[in-house]
């Protein structure tokens, strides 16, 4: 009986001792992960500010010029194989947030960025926010009929914009056509 006591008391402070080793192991691995996220947001800060240097005419030496002229070139790319893209989907990309938006939308449904000169638009880290004016804030809404709602195109789960009856996607947050929020 004694050895079956021993046993069981050397099991005990095992899986004690191995418990314990696990919780401190855990507890580490995760102040780890969160140091190494601020290390990352450290690095994306400093680059950031370099980006920001460049942006305004700046220079900070060859390694860093060169490294610029790469980003730009990437941009350029980027853009260009995204412009490809919405040609071949038939829509084009909001400047302010990305999305793929349908051609024919004025206003993107996502962010409510206007969506008119989004093929040529600037890098949404330098575009400039959508604003409401004063005056296009007052515009009265449509009145929506029962039959109009119900004159959407078969298939359409979206829903009409009470400020100016257009159809839009359930999804939508800003209406595609006067740039509302929904």
């Amino acid at each position: 009986m004694d050895g079956l006591k021993d046993t069981l008391m050397r099991m005990t402070k095992t899986v004690t001792k191995t418990s314990g080793e696990l919780l401190k192991s855990t507890k580490l691995s995760l102040t780890l992960t969160s140091e190494e996220e601020n290390l990352k947001k450290i690095y994306m800060d400093i680059g950031k500010k370099v980006h920001e240097i460049y942006a305004y005419g700046g220079s900070l030496g060859k390694f860093f010029d060169d490294r610029y002229r790469d980003i730009v070139d990437t941009e350029k790319r980027i853009r260009e194989t995204r412009n490809q893209l919405d040609q071949i989907r038939g829509v084009k990309t909001c400047s302010q947030c990305g999305r793929s938006v349908d051609r024919s939308a004025e206003f993107c449904p996502k962010c409510g960025a206007r969506m008119d000169n989004a093929a040529q638009a600037a890098p949404a880290a330098q575009a400039a926010p959508a604003q409401v004016t004063p005056a296009a804030a007052q515009v009265t809404p449509v009145q929506v009929t029962p039959a109009a709602a119900q004159a959407r195109p078969a298939g359409r789960t979206g829903h009409t914009c009470g400020f100016c009856g257009a159809e839009n996607e359930a999804s939508a947050k800003f209406c595609l056509s006067c740039g509302r929020m929904m």
